[in-house]
């Protein structure tokens, strides 16, 4: 029986402690490589540096022992696989580590589990994940009515997913810079992250007039608009490296 107070990590809803993994270590986590390129100029001393204006993906490891007090050990290893490998795509990652983020992962790795007695194995689990780590509490729906003043703890921009209800032409303004949207009909959805505008399961990229999508900076963001707007509602999604 794994102990309430022994830490782990939840990937897809489901917790390590109620896999039997058990963490020996604490997690490994590589910080991320700027995704840059250094060209050679003929005639000119150094090479000159091309920022591609993003990161790369970081990897997180888990050493974990398998503890198996009832189960065949194999029995164990293969439901451990199903959790782990059944589905791509990138799914969040907690653990007790680092308790107010979390991260989106992916499994795309083998697993072995090497039977070092009967009932353990010991083995380490890597989860390819995006560079950033999320504030759980950016994940939050902020609900406005009238312009207001938003502030990003983090050092970090972030990508907000913004839900506007109104009607008609509205002009959304952040900080200083202003983002047109034109003939709303109840509400629009515009996820930054997603570099998308969409209602529900209909796209809406017809009705925005921009290409740089909002963003919140570190440290104090006005939002206020123009135009019929009843509420707006803002997950910020606050991150950091």
């Amino acid at each position: 029986m794994i102990r309430e107070n022994t830490n782990r990590f939840i990937f897809r809803n489901v917790s390590s402690a109620d896999m039997g993994l058990i963490i020996t270590e604490t997690p490994h986590i590589t910080s991320p490589e700027r995704d840059v390129e250094f060209i050679s100029v003929p005639g000119k001393d150094g090479d000159v540096i091309n920022d591609n204006g993003k990161f790369k993906n970081v990897s997180v490891t888990y050493p974990v022992n398998l503890i198996s007090d009832e189960r065949p050990l194999d029995l164990m290893a293969r439901k451990i696989k199903a959790w782990l490998q059944s589905e791509v795509g990138y799914f969040t990652l907690t653990d007790t580590y680092d308790p107010l983020y979390y991260r989106k992962a992916a499994y795309v790795a083998t697993l072995d589990i090497e039977d070092k007695v009967k009932k353990i194995g010991i083995s380490s689990i890597t989860f390819n994940c995006k560079p950033f780590k999320y504030r759980k509490d950016g994940d939050r729906e902020t609900v406005i009515t009238q312009p207001t003043t938003l502030y990003n703890p983090e050092a970090w921009k972030s990508q907000p997913y913004i839900r506007i209800y109104g009607t008609g032409a509205v002009t959304l303004q952040i900080n200083n810079n202003s983002f047109f949207i034109s003939d709303i009909d109840e509400y629009i959805e515009i996820d930054s992250e997603l570099q998308s505008a969409f209602k529900a399961a209909t796209l809406q990229n017809n009705k925005i007039s921009f290409s740089t999508f909002p963003s919140f900076g570190a440290g104090a963001n006005s939002v206020s608009w123009v135009g019929d707007v009843s509420k707006i509602i803002i997950k910020t999604r606050w991150c950091c490296i």
